[in-house]
């Protein structure tokens, strides 16, 4: 099962340089320590912010429920809170529909995340588009559609679609693409609501200080 745990914040930028120590010293190894897996880190570009997005996931929802009202955990977030503002927390469960692989660690990637509700009477077209969706996108070698997420709370939608892309410049190609416009206009049209979209660049190697701040 895949599990998605997404903590957003805006770092305080007078007191980056503890930010960063707290971070690599303390804050990574305690959340694995909790049995979270630590798999993206990435800057918003484009859309709402707070603008430093930390991804974990795990086995299950019952790891992530222990994790986050474990002394430990408060503890961690008690002190991150030094460095930070804004902080927002939401968790998600894939629906296998776009895959049921292990999600891993992506570097050197750009996501392009869209977020909303799906219509209750439309439920069924919905899981159609995305069958439609991840047929096309098989024929596309410079996108990946990497996930459906079910938002269980703290989501800016009940659903997240993920797609992936190496370079930011494809992201204009596949606004480019027929196909994908003519299904883009046909979901927004008659199947979801709440629409909205970031556009975010992952940060570097997940061993080095600097991954999860510009």
């Amino acid at each position: 099962m895949n599990i998605l745990f997404v903590q957003q914040w805006n770092v305080n930028r007078e007191k980056e340089a503890d930010y960063l120590a707290f971070i690599v010293e303390k804050y990574f190894p305690g959340v694995v320590a909790l049995g979270l897996k630590i798999v993206g880190g990435y800057y918003v570009e484009v859309g709402a912010g707070p603008g430093t997005v930390g991804v974990l996931s795990a086995e299950s929802l019952e790891v992530v429920n222990e994790a986050v009202v474990s002394p430990a955990f408060r503890q961690l977030t008690n002190e991150l809170s030094f460095f930070i503002s804004d902080r927002q927390a939401s968790l998600g469960i894939s629906t296998g529909r776009v895959s049921e692989a292990e999600y891993s660690i992506q570097e050197g990637v750009w996501k392009w995340n869209h977020y909303y509700n799906v219509q209750p009477q439309k439920k069924n077209d919905y899981k159609q588009f995305i069958k439609q969706l991840t047929e096309a996108f098989a024929q596309i070698d410079y996108v990946e559609l990497t996930q459906e997420w079910h938002m269980l709370y703290g989501g800016r939608g009940d659903y997240l679609l993920e797609m992936t892309f190496k370079d930011p410049v494809d992201i204009a190609r596949l606004l480019n693409n027929q196909q994908f416009r003519e299904l883009e206009k046909l979901v927004k049209k008659d199947l979801i609501s709440n629409y909205s979209s970031r556009i975010m660049r992952s940060t570097e190697k997940f061993d080095k200080p600097r991954w999860i701040t510009l």
